[in-house]
């Protein structure tokens, strides 16, 4: 078991936002978690290396390289650098988000905002909202109200029953036991557990091992795991049938992540 090392917010967090759009670009070492934080403007935090993960009350988000999360104000949320970790955070006004999402939400970074983005590092902070920088950001700003969602959401449910069933398949994602023998363990039938599911996470019970299973497999491949000791761990017959699952579910390959959060 890795030891987590607690470090504060930014100092921006604490503070008002002198412009419309802040930038703030950071590095941050694996197993280190940024505490439990929350503020008064919109946060896109994108993460050019490395993967975090990004819990709030309600959801775990998983950020992998050339994604970026989107977070509502007032959302109080935990940042965990799974592995080495080189981000970008933006901080929007709140007058800015008319266009934005209303819920937090895993975005996709296509190659042209992936540029501005890293344009914008070269930002200085008191920059004019009205000169090229401001417009720069109010690009990025456009843009990523275009951004499709991705599938790195994992919803949390609070029913007791399906919270045990949960905590066991995450100490053991290679157990495929079935809802109904799920509900032998947990005390609920098979059809109680599917409506539960359903109404307290929106997913089915398959939909959510499927997202449980990407966000496992993305933490295993940043550590360096190779795709046959993953396959194994989240109990799949075969590495083509687990590569087949992430490919389509993520749209790239598993190997592409294992090269692009290796330092």
């Amino acid at each position: 078991m890795p030891i987590l090392i607690k470090i504060a917010p930014s100092k921006e967090s604490k503070q008002e936002l002198s412009n419309p759009i802040t930038v703030v670009s950071r590095s941050i070492a694996m197993n280190s978690v940024v505490s439990k934080h929350s503020h008064d403007w919109g946060q896109f935090v994108y993460a050019h290396s490395g993967v975090l993960a990004v819990s709030t009350p309600s959801n775990r988000y998983l950020v992998p390289p050339e994604q970026g999360v989107w977070l509502l104000p007032e959302i109080e949320h935990e940042v965990t650098a799974i592995s080495n970790v080189q981000l970008t955070s933006f901080y929007f006004d709140v007058s800015l988000l008319d266009d934005l999402p209303v819920k937090c939400c895993v975005l996709k970074v296509n190659e042209f905002l992936k540029a501005l983005i890293k344009e914008a590092n070269n930002i200085e902070s008191d920059y004019q909202w009205n000169s090229t920088d401001g417009r720069l950001l109010h690009l990025i700003l456009d843009r990523l109200t275009q951004a499709p969602n991705e599938v790195f959401q994992l919803p949390y449910p609070k029913d007791h029953r399906l919270l045990a069933l949960l905590n066991e398949i995450q100490i053991t994602p290679e157990n495929n036991n079935s809802l109904g023998e799920w509900g032998e363990i947990v005390g609920a039938s098979a059809r109680t557990l599917s409506r539960l599911f359903k109404k307290e996470t929106g997913l089915s019970y398959s939909e959510w091992r499927q997202r449980l299973n990407i966000q496992i497999a993305i933490t295993q491949l940043s550590l360096g795991k190779s795709i046959n000791s993953i396959s194994l761990h989240l109990g799949y017959e075969s590495p083509s049938s687990f590569i087949y699952m992430f490919k389509n579910k993520t749209g790239v390959t598993p190997t592409f992540y294992r090269e692009n959060t290796n330092d």
